[in-house]
């Protein structure tokens, strides 16, 4: 996928980018791996840029960024499209247009955006209103790679700054220490398997934000914050080939939109959106497993398992702390030793999932997660290359079929861990529908996703307190005389909770079982 840039059309640029410490960047230099593969380079220059949009910035709102660039006697001015979510984006991979033009002067030339394909992109009422916004000074060493016969890659290491205009007058600077592969021929995953390669000798880390998605948030002081998942872009003549790699792609997009509000602590939604990123991740394996077979797929599934637990867990004291303790804390005889025991808990297992994202396993996990989605070895044979249509009722069929299997626990006859398994199964089941959701007609599928969605809630109010239940049964194993004594009437209650959900739930079984099904 060439970028062809200066063009009135505009180009594309394919690229990867990943943080590394300034000391790492000399050692990616020095790699084998790296010298084995270069054709051309290093290329050594020194890059002074200016970004530039209105007082309101509203070319960022539009999702566009305009830079002049300084660099060996010349001046490059480009048009970009930023941040993620776009049709063209491949999770990590950030696939953007881009037009560029060498200009004369220190700032924007105008008469450029004013013509072509660029005037319906940025409108002309905005441009007496630009100015500079914030700048990046940094050292670039560019090397040429070849990985393989069929791959051309662009390995950029740059280290420098990004300076801003402070709200309160100052100027505030962060570091900027990044790895950017650009694919200028061959496959996306040649990207993922060349980052992976330099992981496995040095530490990166993936990052889903641009140079200019950095200096906006410094120039702003806008902390990282929650991100639901991305929506699907199935349609009914998608095949399943491109269907298991969208909603891969989306569930990988999904984790790292959210992994920096996370590691900052700057919003507790991230938490949740990344732990349910993880499970919709873990689904889609589910639901396509008779087709997707490999050996390599099924390793990565259990290794998500793995470092998902963390969050999960994390997650779940969250949940705890939220829903059944802080109500309690503004009665005057609130639950003190309790409260003190989980907080204890929760910071535990916090610290504990925010070691799981900084780990290299769990980017090496991504970066393997996603050479292998997009190689699409393991789509090979028939079942792929028909459309959705076809395949989705038997996907479907069978995740309704495993969860009235574990239904069988409504009798009353069954328990601890089976409820456990119900609750799994439908979780499971309301993700498959959202996945295939999109390859049927509308009103075909409503009933179906109105009965899951209705089930699910009550069989969620049930989860949730068998879940806080045991946590508490937990607790009185290692807690003092106080927190025993206070975790009581809550389990009382949570006993009673439970008991009035389950009930309600052989109610919205029978809706479910009996909802018109979209294949039927």
């Amino acid at each position: 996928m060439p970028r062809t840039a200066g063009t009135s059309s505009g180009g594309r640029e394919v690229e990867l980018k990943l943080h590394a410490t300034p000391g790492d960047l000399t050692q990616i230099a020095e790699l084998d791996l790296v010298s084995a593969a270069t054709i051309a380079g290093p290329g050594r220059k020194r890059q002074h840029t200016t970004y530039y949009d209105t007082p309101g910035l509203e070319l960022a709102r539009r999702g566009l960024a305009l830079r002049v660039r300084r660099e060996a006697g010349r001046q490059v001015q480009a048009v970009k499209t930023m941040g993620g979510g776009g049709a063209g984006d491949s999770a990590a991979i950030a696939i953007r247009r881009e037009w560029e033009w060498e200009i004369t002067g220190d700032g924007p030339d105008l008469a450029t955006l004013r013509t072509g394909e660029l005037a319906t992109v940025v409108p002309a009422d905005l441009l007496d209103q630009l100015g500079p916004v914030f700048s990046t000074d940094v050292q670039r060493a560019t090397f040429q790679l070849r990985p393989h016969p069929q791959a051309e890659v662009e390995l950029a290491l740059d280290r420098g700054q990004i300076s801003a205009r402070s709200l309160d007058g100052g100027t505030t600077h962060a570091a900027i220490s990044e790895v950017e592969l650009e694919l200028k021929n061959g496959r996306l995953a040649d990207l993922f398997s060349l980052a992976l390669a330099i992981h496995e000798r040095v530490p990166l880390r993936l990052a889903s934000r641009s140079k200019a998605d950095l200096g906006l948030t410094l120039l702003t002081g806008r902390l990282p914050a929650a991100a639901p998942a991305r929506p699907l872009g199935l349609t009914p003549f998608t095949t399943v080939a491109e269907a298991f790699r969208h909603i891969g792609r989306n569930g990988l997009s999904h984790l790292l939109d959210n992994e920096p509000a996370v590691l900052a602590g700057s919003d507790p939604e991230a938490l949740r959106e990344m732990a349910a990123a993880v499970r919709r991740l873990d689904a889609a394996f589910g639901l396509f497993k008779t087709v997707v077979t490999s050996a390599r797929g099924k390793g990565l599934r259990t290794e998500l398992r793995h470092l998902g637990a963390a969050l999960e867990t994390a997650r779940t004291w969250e949940r705890m702390h939220d829903r059944h303790i802080a109500p309690l804390m503004h009665d005057a005889d609130s639950p003190r030793s309790l409260a003190a025991a989980v907080a204890g808990r929760r910071r535990v297992a916090r610290v504990a999932a925010l070691e799981s994202l900084a780990s290299p396993r769990w980017t090496g996990w991504m970066l393997a997660f996603g050479a292998w989605l997009e190689g699409g070895d393991w789509a090979e044979g028939g079942p792929f290359a028909v459309p959705m249509t076809e395949l989705a009722p038997t996907l479907l069929a069978e995740r309704l079929d495993r969860v009235a299997r574990a239904a069988k626990v409504l009798s009353g006859k069954e328990g601890g861990e089976n409820w456990r398994k119900l609750w799994r199964r439908t979780q499971r089941l309301r993700y498959a529908v959202d996945f295939c959701r999109a390859v049927f007609p509308p009103d075909r599928v409503r009933p179906l996703r109105t009965a899951v969605e209705d089930f699910r809630a009550v069989l969620k109010v049930a989860a949730d307190a068998d879940q806080a239940i045991g946590l508490l049964d937990d607790l009185a194993e290692e807690t003092g005389p106080a927190a025993r004594a206070e975790l009581k009437p809550l389990r009382r209650k949570l006993d009673r909770v439970r008991a009035e959900a389950r009930r309600d739930l052989v109610r919205s079984w029978t809706a479910l079982r009996t909802a018109p099904q979209p294949f039927g």
